[in-house]
């Protein structure tokens, strides 16, 4: 099953989440593509950490379509940088990734600008991939109205979300919430919500451990809608 995941706000975990999608599908022998198609905040010359991250995962090279150095929403550092985003050739690129499965990771949350000549926005990225989405949000105070929203943009849009991953972050006594979001999001939504531990993002064995767990959630959540139906 091929895959689009996005966040419900930036530095939420989307990363980690796809890796570990990635090495798990990898362990079992798939030839998985995990790509990032535009980041910011990337040196020039350079695929950038997030891409470089998917790329070990899967076991491939990184593949990235645009990278701009300025670290704000791609549409703004086009902008600063005299650069625009080459939209045709960035849907080219999107729509002609093939593997077993494809993950394709957004950038920041669903409606981040990608470029404004003329509007695209992370949601067309999605679109462009035709996959069904994976919305990961981190587990902190304000999650809960970040997350539904998200989860709602992405229905209006026409696309399925698949599950939710609550990913864990540092430990903060202060932060109650982190003792019921994910209680409260299961109680809220109705499609499967998974929590994500924090791990050493460098290590393979811990991302596909966290990443089986993610499929298993994902295929069982997806069995029991066609049974239904």
């Amino acid at each position: 099953m091929d895959l689009f995941v996005t966040g419900n706000d930036t530095e939420v975990g989307k990363s980690v989440v796809t890796a570990c999608l990635a090495q798990a599908a990898r362990a079992d022998g798939r030839r998985v593509v995990a790509a990032k198609p535009v980041a910011s905040g990337v040196p020039e010359g350079e695929a950038g950490e997030d891409a470089s991250l998917l790329a070990d995962a899967a076991g491939h090279p990184p593949l990235v379509a645009q990278t701009f150095r300025t670290p704000v929403s791609p549409h703004r550092a086009a902008r600063l940088e005299g650069r625009p985003v080459e939209v045709e050739r960035l849907e080219a690129w999107v729509r002609g990734l093939r593997g077993d499965p494809v993950l394709v990771e957004g950038v920041g949350g669903w409606k981040v600008p990608v470029s404004d000549s003329p509007w695209v926005w992370v949601a067309d990225l999605a679109r462009w991939h035709g996959a069904p989405v994976v919305v990961v949000a981190a587990d902190r105070l304000g999650c809960l109205n970040h997350t539904l929203l998200t989860v709602d943009a992405v229905q209006r849009d026409g696309l399925k979300v698949v599950t939710v991953a609550l990913v864990a972050g540092p430990p903060d006594p202060e932060d109650v919430s982190t003792s019921t979001n994910l209680d409260d999001l299961r109680e809220m939504l109705n499609i499967p919500v998974v929590s994500v531990p924090r791990i050493d993002v460098d290590n393979p064995e811990q991302r596909e451990r966290v990443g089986r767990r993610l499929w298993a959630t994902i295929l069982a959540g997806t069995a029991e809608e066609e049974g239904g139906q």
